[in-house]
């Protein structure tokens, strides 16, 4: 399972599956979570945040900000863009990746004695 994994990381990595990544955005596109009202989303924010109340005008504001992010949708209650939060959290992933992956070479240069180029 764990190699099924890493090879899969691997196939994402390589720079032509720009494409493929789009396919995978496509396809997860559509998966929403359940409407949640927002005076729950209040609810749990004032548990989460004990010291202070968040204004209903501070949610309001974040929540049309995530929605102009379209993470997350508004019409029926709150509800998360699923799809879009796990297209964004893997291209993240690959870039982070990909930043180790450089700072491993950097740091074995200096080890070996070699000078990073910038």
């Amino acid at each position: 399972m764990k190699e099924d994994l890493e090879d899969a990381m691997a196939k994402l990595m390589n720079p032509r599956m720009r494409v493929g990544l789009k396919v995978i955005h496509a396809l997860l596109e559509p998966l929403q979570g359940p409407p949640v009202a927002p005076s729950e989303v209040r609810e749990v924010i004032d548990d989460v945040v004990e010291r202070r109340k968040v204004s209903k005008q501070s949610i309001t504001n974040a929540a049309r900000r995530l929605e102009e992010a379209n993470i997350i949708a508004r019409e029926e209650g709150y509800q998360i863009n699923y799809g879009v939060m796990i297209s964004i959290l893997l291209n993240k992933i690959l870039e982070l990746t990909n930043d180790v992956r450089e700072l491993e070479e950097e740091i074995d240069k200096i080890k070996s004695g070699e000078t990073p180029i910038d």
